[in-house]
């Protein structure tokens, strides 16, 4: 078993890149795969963990070993969320998967035969699971936020608050590359820190309060996952995916009419 983590060079050496694309391009499509995870997930009302957050960091170490030119991230996106589902015991069917990308995502998925969208699934989940090597168990940052809060000298309404920030940190940061040059507990850690001085909250504990979880952990490590975070908050602001949706999707409730098959308003 290998312990899934590169570092910031070879990150930034993967086989997209030795292929001829830039980093920045394969950056977005990284972004943009998540992206499609995190809204299909929604549809099927899978939780950010363990599903949710268990496809993307599948999507992320795929790349590590195959090219965007080669596997569209449309196609990996759905895989991943599909094997995760099964292997965090929350399994979604996966016509449920068809059904809410192509209501999510018209403009991506809309235009794929129902059966052969199945078979496209069905196929990246075998290549994902050669790939990891059936290496499929993902440690993910959310529990050691639960549990490094539970030592901060605060009422129980301000540490549920302060994880309730860095919660949405850890989700966010899924379109970052973190999850492959650090392990889940120096996520955590960090988030839990950003969240700390973006609240202008005083914990009752030493600076380095993480020194009890993780030695050696530098305040400027933490810092620049910090600013990995920021910065993918800054680059979405100017950033347009073209392909998202006007309005969220959830199985079982009305799906999305594209523009030209709705009725005329009343």
């Amino acid at each position: 078993m290998r312990d899934w983590l590169w570092s910031p060079e070879e990150v930034k050496d993967t086989p997209s890149v030795r292929a001829g694309m830039s980093l920045a391009n394969e950056a977005k499509l990284r972004r943009e795969g998540i992206r499609l995870i995190m809204e299909v997930g929604t549809g099927v009302r899978a939780k950010a963990w363990p599903t949710i957050g268990t496809a993307a960091v599948y999507f992320h170490r795929f790349y590590m070993f195959h090219t965007f030119q080669e596997f569209p991230r449309e196609m990996t996106a759905m895989g991943c969320l599909f094997l995760a589902g099964k292997v965090s015991e929350t399994p979604k069917k996966c016509k449920d998967i068809v059904t809410a990308a192509q209501n999510v995502f018209p403009s991506v998925y809309g235009q794929k035969n129902r059966n052969a969208f199945v078979d496209e699934i069905m196929g990246i989940e075998r290549v994902l699971l050669q790939t990891m090597k059936f290496d499929l168990q993902v440690d993910l940052p959310y529990q050691y936020l639960i549990d490094y809060s539970k030592k901060f000298k605060l009422t129980k309404p301000e540490i549920n608050s302060l994880v309730h920030t860095s919660w949405t940190f850890v989700n966010d940061s899924s379109f970052t590359v973190l999850c492959l040059i650090w392990e889940p507990q120096v996520i955590a850690v960090a988030l839990l820190h950003l969240s700390i001085t973006v609240r202008k909250v005083n914990i009752g504990l030493p600076e380095c309060w993480w020194d009890e979880y993780i030695a050696n952990l530098s305040n400027s490590l933490i810092d620049d996952i910090c600013h990995k975070v920021l910065d993918f908050y800054s680059i979405s602001k100017e950033e347009k995916m073209d392909f998202m949706p006007p309005r969220p999707f959830v199985l079982g409730q009305t799906p999305i009419m594209p523009a030209a098959a709705a009725g005329p308003s009343s």
